[in-house]
């Protein structure tokens, strides 16, 4: 992987990284692994804030997880589980899993909003678009959908996803508001702050949240990865798992599946790696997962990204990490031709 290590050294000399791990396998096989750090020894269960890539990790999964229990379905309204008003009673399940909502990102940080009645909040928001006419990437959208399945199943976002994914898949390490005892990578500039959400709006609401708040490790994310190419065994059956995985914003700006990011000409940052009809999301933090399930290939990328970007730039600049995988996933594909 001659090619990927070159393309992760210049940015480790850049200063565009001082952590990062990659790990690249096909169905049951480990193709190759990278670890690099400037700070310390990493290692495959070293954690790193998986920021929204806890969409997919856990509140996809759990909502398709409630459709195959027959306790929800895509077509349920958000007034079904809470007060809304006329407008906001249109949208559905479906338009939240595939960011249709009409909301796009917004900050929670009102008087009065906590983790017991942030959907309230969330539903008093002010449209950007008309629902279900455009994809705008909604982490409020995502928290409301956490709230609704904690009345759905009436456990608390962390059980449920211990319960019905972490503990079945054996992710021995990964879960909401880790102890400060664990190896971390740190996604927040103060040193201090390891360990600690960096998403705002989930650090806000006490660090569980249906957008962001994740810990997990490679090993761990390995798991999961290993769970999307065998179509969702033994989480969800076959059926729902191929169902929840079709383009359902196909016309809109961005293609995305009940969850996911679907991999077609809209989308840069697989480069020329994956197959149309990919699926994966990725981290502001610096993390991406994708799943090729035609050629059974999974790239976990885990990384510091995002902080050390904005140590070198003093904020922003997230357009240098979106380019930062696509060059990663670009230099993987040129080293797998070669293999």
């Amino acid at each position: 992987m001659e090619k990927t290590k070159t393309c992760i050294q210049s940015y480790m000399e850049t200063g565009h990284l001082n952590n990062v791990a990659i790990r690249i396998g096909k169905n049951n096989k480990v193709l190759s692994e990278i670890f690099v750090s400037r700070e310390k020894k990493l290692s495959g269960t070293t954690l790193f804030d998986m920021a929204s890539v806890t969409k997919v990790m856990v509140t996809a999964i759990l909502c398709l997880i409630a459709i195959d229990e027959k306790r929800i379905t895509l077509e349920d309204s958000v007034s079904k589980f809470f007060d809304a008003d006329e407008e906001k009673q249109k949208i559905t399940i479906k338009n939240l899993l595939t960011h249709t909502m009409g909301i796009g990102y917004k900050l929670l940080h009102y008087e009065g909003c906590n983790y017991e009645n942030v959907q309230d909040f969330v539903l008093k928001i002010p449209a950007d678009v008309p629902i279900g006419t455009e994809t705008l990437y909604s982490c409020p959208g995502y928290i409301l959908l956490g709230k609704i399945l904690e009345k759905v199943f009436g456990k608390r976002l962390d059980i449920l996803f211990f319960e019905k994914i972490s503990k079945p898949l054996g992710m021995c390490l990964t879960g909401f508001c880790p102890t400060k005892g664990h190896d971390f990578v740190n996604s927040n500039p103060l040193p201090e702050e390891a360990g600690i959400v960096n998403d705002y709006n989930c650090r806000f609401l006490g660090g569980v949240a249906g957008n962001a708040g994740l810990f997990s490790c490679m090993d761990d994310v390995e798991k999961y990865a290993r769970m999307l190419l065998r179509f969702g065994s033994p989480l969800l059956y076959k059926e729902t798992f191929e169902m929840a995985t079709r383009n359902y914003t196909e016309n809109m700006q961005e293609s995305r599946t009940l969850g996911f990011i679907y991999v077609d000409e809209k989308y840069a940052q697989t480069g020329k790696l994956f197959s149309k009809g990919s699926i994966g999301h990725c981290g502001h933090t610096g993390q991406s997962l994708f799943v090729d399930l035609k050629k059974g290939l999974y790239v976990i990328i885990l990384s510091d990204a995002s902080v050390s970007v904005g140590k070198k730039y003093g904020g922003g600049h997230y357009d240098i990490v979106k380019k930062m995988r696509e060059n990663i996933h670009n230099a993987i594909q040129s080293d797998l031709v070669c293999m």
